[in-house]
C-alpha cells in the first residue's frame, strides 16, 4: 500500500532526479538514505492547462520558446507527486536545444495548510531527431500528503544551429546511486552545521567541451525543500528563497563540492592521487558556483533538506549578465511588532533592460526571495515566475532592450497580510554585437574622475602623466593623444593598447599654463584612427591643477 509517510521524508529525491515516483511499502517512515529507492516510474497526472509562444527567432540561427503547463492531484487519501512528459518540435535548422526552469506556482485546492515540502524540477532531457523531450515534476504537501493541490511550472527552450552559434550544453541528470556522483547535475543535502535559516551549497559541473569558451552559463532546472528527515513534520511558512549565484570556469583545489545524494566531492586534483604541485584550475572544463537557500517559519532556524538541479551551457558565443543579488533570513515581527506594509495577492513587475550588447538575449529567473509580511502563516498559494519576455534589437544596432514580466504570490486563505518579494533575473546572451567587441579608449586616472584627479604632475610640475585605458573588448591599434593646455595643444603618438590594458604618456606642460592655475583637456584617439563604433563619446575629459 502507498502511504503519505513515504512522502514526508522522500520529497527531495522525487524533485531532483529524473523519473521519480513512490514505491509501494508499508514502512511507516523513510530517512534521507532511502530516498534514492524512489527513482523510476511513469508520468503521473495529466496536463490541465498549458501555453507556449515563440519569443525569439532568427531563422537559420536560433529560436526560443516560453511556456507553462499545469496539473492537479486530488486523490482520495494520499496525493501524487505530479510528473508530466513534455515535448517540442524544434526548427529543422536547429541541431541542438536546451530547456530550463523559469518559474513555478502551486496552491492547495482547499483552504490553507502547513507545508511539509515543496518543489519542482525538469529532468530526463533528450533530443530525438527534431523533438526535444523532457519530464517536469512538482509537489506541494503537508505532513500527511492528503490535501489536493495544483502545480504549474514555467519553462524556456532555446534551439540553435551549431553552424551559426558555438554552444555546448550539458543537461544530463546523473544517478542517485552515488557510483558516479561526479556525473550528477544535481545535489541533495541538508543544512547541517548552519546557525541561521540561510544555507550555502557549492557545486560544480565538468564537461571537457566547456574549455572551448570563457563563459559557462548555469541554467536552473529545479529545487526542492523539505523540513528535516523526521516523520510527521510540517510548519507554517515565513520565508522561502533560492539564489543561484554566478558560475565561474574555475575549480578550487581540495574544495568539497555538493554532488549527487549527500556526497561531498573534491574534483581536483585530477587524476588522483594529487601531484605535489596541484593548484586551482581555470578554463579546464570545470564550472563551479554557490547556491543559497532559505526555508523558515518564525523560528530562527530549523533543520531542512534541500536539493537543486542545473545544466551548463558553454561555448564561444555564450555570455551571462547577472545583477547583484542576495537573500537573508527575515525574522517575524512578534506580538508587538508592526507588519510590513506589503500588498496582498499577486505581485507583478514589468522590467526593461537597455543597452544589452548582444545579438540575442533571454531572461533567466536565477534568484527569488518570498516572505510573509508579518508572522509565519498557513499557505494556500505560493510561487514566482516569468510570465512573458521579448528582446528588441534592430539589425546592425550596437545593443538591444530586453523586456520581461516577473510575478510572485504567497498567501493564505484570507490573503492578508501581503507578501514581500525580490527577484534576480540574469540575462542569458548570445553572440556579442560588433560594438561589444570594439575597443573603447578613455583617459583614466587611478585616483578618480574629477578634474583634479587628472592633475598627475611630475618633475617639479614640468610633465603631466596621462593614462590611456582600453576598457573595451577589442584591441586598439596605434593612435594619437592630445592634451590642450590653455588652448596650446600637445600631441603624442600612442602605441597599441590591448583590450583591458593601458599605457602611460608624459606630456610637457607649457611654462605659461599656470596663471595661477593650469587647466587642460585630454583627448585620446584625437585623430580618430581607432574604430570604436559607438564608444567614441568618452574620449575627452577635462582636468586642472591648482597653482
Amino acid at each position: 500500500m502507498r502511504t503519505g509517510k513515504w512522502f514526508r521524508s522522500a520529497l527531495l529525491a522525487s524533485l531532483t532526479v529524473s523519473g521519480l515516483g513512490f514505491l509501494s511499502s508499508c514502512t511507516p517512515c523513510v530517512t534521507y538514505t532511502q530516498m534514492c529507492d524512489l527513482i523510476g516510474g511513469a508520468p503521473v497526472g495529466t496536463t490541465t492547462s498549458s501555453g507556449r509562444n515563440v519569443v525569439l527567432e532568427d531563422p537559420g540561427t536560433i529560436a526560443a520558446y516560453h511556456g507553462f503547463s499545469c496539473a492537479e492531484s486530488d486523490q482520495r487519501g494520499t496525493e501524487e507527486v505530479l510528473k508530466l512528459e513534455e515535448s517540442l518540435e524544434i526548427p529543422r535548422y536547429a541541431g541542438n536545444a536546451a530547456v530550463f526552469l523559469n518559474g513555478w506556482r502551486m496552491n492547495y485546492l482547499s483552504s490553507d495548510h502547513h507545508v511539509g515540502g515543496l518543489g519542482t524540477m525538469i529532468s530526463n532531457i533528450r533530443l530525438e531527431d527534431k523533438t526535444l523531450k523532457w519530464q517536469a515534476s512538482g509537489v506541494l504537501a503537508d505532513k500527511n500528503f492528503d490535501d489536493g493541490y495544483k502545480w504549474c511550472y514555467f519553462y524556456t527552450v532555446v534551439a540553435w544551429n551549431p553552424t551559426n552559434l558555438n554552444l555546448v550544453v550539458d543537461q544530463k541528470d546523473g544517478s542517485c546511486d552515488n557510483r558516479t556522483p561526479s556525473d550528477a547535475n544535481f545535489f541533495i543535502t541538508d543544512n547541517k552545521g548552519t546557525t541561521t535559516a540561510l544555507s550555502s551549497f557549492p557545486s560544480f559541473l565538468f564537461n571537457p567541451d566547456f574549455a572551448s569558451g570563457k563563459t559557462v552559463a548555469i541554467l536552473p532546472r529545479g529545487f526542492g525543500f523539505k523540513w528535516s528527515s523526521e516523520c510527521d513534520t510540517d510548519h507554517h511558512l515565513l520565508q522561502i528563497g533560492v539564489n543561484l549565484d554566478h558560475g565561474e570556469a574555475f575549480v578550487e583545489n581540495e574544495m568539497k563540492y555538493k554532488k549527487g545524494f549527500f556526497q561531498d566531492l573534491t574534483p581536483v586534483p585530477v587524476p588522483q592521487p594529487p601531484p605535489a604541485d596541484t593548484v586551482n584550475q581555470v578554463d579546464s572544463g570545470f564550472v563551479s558556483w554557490d547556491t543559497y537557500a532559505i526555508f523558515k517559519d518564525n523560528d530562527g532556524r530549523r533543520g531542512y533538506g534541500f536539493g537543486h538541479m542545473a545544466s551548463g551551457l558553454g561555448g564561444k558565443d555564450v555570455a551571462v549578465i547577472q545583477p547583484p543579488f542576495s537573500i537573508l533570513p527575515h525574522e517575524d515581527t512578534g506580538v508587538f511588532g508592526a507588519c510590513l506594509g506589503e500588498a496582498s495577492g499577486l505581485q507583478t513587475k514589468d522590467v526593461a533592460v537597455e543597452n544589452v550588447p548582444y545579438e540575442y538575449a533571454i531572461p533567466m529567473l536565477t534568484g527569488w526571495d518570498i516572505g510573509c509580511g508579518c508572522d509565519d502563516e498557513h499557505v494556500t498559494e505560493v510561487g514566482t515566475w516569468l510570465d512573458e519576455f521579448h528582446y528588441d534589437k534592430a539589425p546592425n544596432a550596437p545593443a538591444g532592450t530586453l523586456h520581461y514580466k516577473v510575478s510572485s504570490i504567497l498567501r493564505d486563505k484570507d490573503g492578508s497580510p501581503g507578501h514581500a518579494y525580490s527577484h534576480k533575473v540574469s540575462i542569458l546572451a548570445f553572440k556579442p554585437t560588433a560594438s561589444a567587441l570594439a575597443p573603447d579608449l578613455i583617459p583614466f586616472s587611478p585616483t578618480g574622475t574629477g578634474p583634479l584627479s587628472f592633475c598627475r604632475l611630475e618633475q617639479n610640475g614640468t610633465l603631466l602623466r596621462v593614462t590611456i585605458k582600453n576598457q573595451g573588448n577589442g584591441n586598439a591599434g596605434a593612435s594619437k593623444t592630445t592634451v590642450v593646455f590653455n588652448n596650446q595643444p600637445v600631441t603624442l603618438d600612442t602605441p597599441p593598447v590591448p583590450a583591458g590594458g593601458s599605457v602611460d604618456l608624459l606630456f610637457g606642460v607649457p611654462r605659461n599654463c599656470f596663471s595661477p592655475d593650469c587647466s587642460f583637456r585630454i583627448t585620446v584617439d584625437s585623430e580618430n584612427q581607432v574604430d570604436e563604433l559607438s564608444n567614441e563619446g568618452n574620449n575627452t575629459v577635462g582636468g586642472g591643477c591648482l597653482g
